[in-house]
């Protein structure tokens, strides 16, 4: 079986074993609904668990998971990373990827390495890679005047100065 990461658990959220997740996926609806499976990733083995709430506060994920339902249970698994089944049946229209796999991807300009994609993050304008460099982490907008040629290991953004 393969799986793919999603996102993080960050901090609890009150006594009630609530936690509050760094999301990795644009597809929060679907991964996040309760009743489905996610697996932590908890000394290289994939542990199993159920959703049993989804709410979103402040733009932030926040999870309850199934016998996991107070503080002292969950908070061992602070930092741990949350992965999903990877499952090819999602169809996705031309020129819409999964979050999921452009993370790691690596970018180049002139067919340079400068970096490596960290994350997506969404604004009013956009979707938006954020592009670790040596430099630090830089902004590259995901739209098709910006990326030349795009696959899961790699993404090639425009000659424009001022880019990295």
């Amino acid at each position: 079986m393969e799986y793919i990461k999603i996102g993080r658990v960050l901090s609890t959220r009150g006594l009630i074993g609530e936690v509050k997740i760094k999301s990795f996926t644009n597809m929060q609806d679907v991964r996040f609904k309760p009743g489905n499976t996610l697996f932590l990733l908890i000394d290289k083995t994939y542990k199993p668990m159920v959703i049993s709430k989804h709410n979103v506060v402040k733009g932030n994920d926040i999870l309850s998971f199934k016998d996991y339902e107070d503080i002292n249970k969950i908070k061992q698994y602070l930092g741990t990373d949350i992965y999903a089944e990877s499952s090819g049946e999602l169809e996705l229209n031309d020129n819409e990827y999964l979050v999921d796999f452009l993370i790691g991807a690596k970018v180049y300009q002139n067919k340079e390495l400068k970096g490596q994609v960290k994350e997506v993050v969404t604004y009013p304008q956009g979707d938006y890679l954020v592009v670790l460099t040596e430099n630090g982490d830089k902004l590259i907008p995901f739209r098709d005047e910006f990326i030349l040629k795009q696959s899961e290991e790699e993404i090639e953004v425009v000659n424009m100065e001022g880019l990295f």
